[in-house]
């Protein structure tokens, strides 16, 4: 098969942010050289094997071979796909083994890559097309940062400051107009959204609380959070260096 279709972390513009602090956690180390072993042993074995083996090809899953919602994950289509999902999974990544330990970091990276891998193949049910890439886990770990550091600053295609909860909600309406304008080639945008919301579900209800994230926002909560944001930008319109208003 010569031809599969990839997931990159940011299909489209995405949230680039300076490196954690420190060194790099056991567990996103460990991910790091798992996924470049197997891209060395897929680049030496003959073309396309390592992919009609282990690839994520949903024609396969439905005869039972279930095991490629696993494997698809450290298989790429090239040094610069696995480049870029190991980039983010450093940035993005450490810092959430540090908070959440590396039992549970592992847990929620697996159960993110095994969603995303699982809608693809709902969503591509009985197609020969594989897919490969870490992104559904990927986009998995960068929905936990955004659930987790909310207000974290990061630069935007490396030039906008942008507010990590704003990057996670441009991500998801890019790839669902992407996935609905998607003609069948290309970036497998399914494992992507997958990924996210599988691991936000996991975050929110499957851990008791959501490690602390607190309740959802209700109605109310929406409207007085706009209100604040008016009564500010009015603020700053007539009182400019004045007082702040509370």
């Amino acid at each position: 098969m010569s031809q599969y279709r990839y997931s990159t972390p940011f299909g489209s513009p995405g949230g680039i942010s300076i490196g954690p602090a420190g060194p790099v956690p056991p567990a996103v180390k460990a991910l790091i050289g798992l996924n470049v072993a197997v891209y060395v042993l897929q680049v030496l074995t003959p073309a396309d094997r390592m992919i009609e083996l282990f690839g994520l090809i949903p024609a396969r899953v439905g005869e039972l071979e279930v095991w490629r919602l696993f494997t698809y994950q450290f298989l790429h289509g090239g040094v610069w796909h696995l480049a870029l999902n190991m980039l983010m999974l450093w940035m993005f990544g450490s810092e959430l083994e540090q908070r959440w330990g590396r039992r549970f970091f592992v847990r929620y990276y697996f159960l993110c890559a095994v969603g995303g891998g699982l809608t693809y193949t709902l969503v591509r049910w009985g197609t020969w097309t594989p897919s490969v890439g870490a992104s559904g886990a990927i986009y998995g770990v960068l929905m936990g940062y955004g659930l987790w550091f909310p207000n974290r600053v990061v630069l935007l295609a490396f030039l906008f400051p942008v507010r990590v909860r704003h990057v996670v909600l441009f991500l998801i309406f890019v790839e669902l107009m992407q996935a609905i304008e998607a003609t069948g080639a290309g970036i497998a945008y399914a494992a992507h959204l997958g990924g996210m919301a599988f691991g936000f579900v996991y975050l929110r209800w499957w851990t008791k609380g959501g490690l602390g994230l607190g309740p959802l926002p209700g109605w109310n909560d929406i409207r007085r959070a706009y209100r604040r944001s008016r009564l500010r930008r009015l603020q700053r319109k007539r009182f400019p260096g004045g007082p702040t208003l509370h």
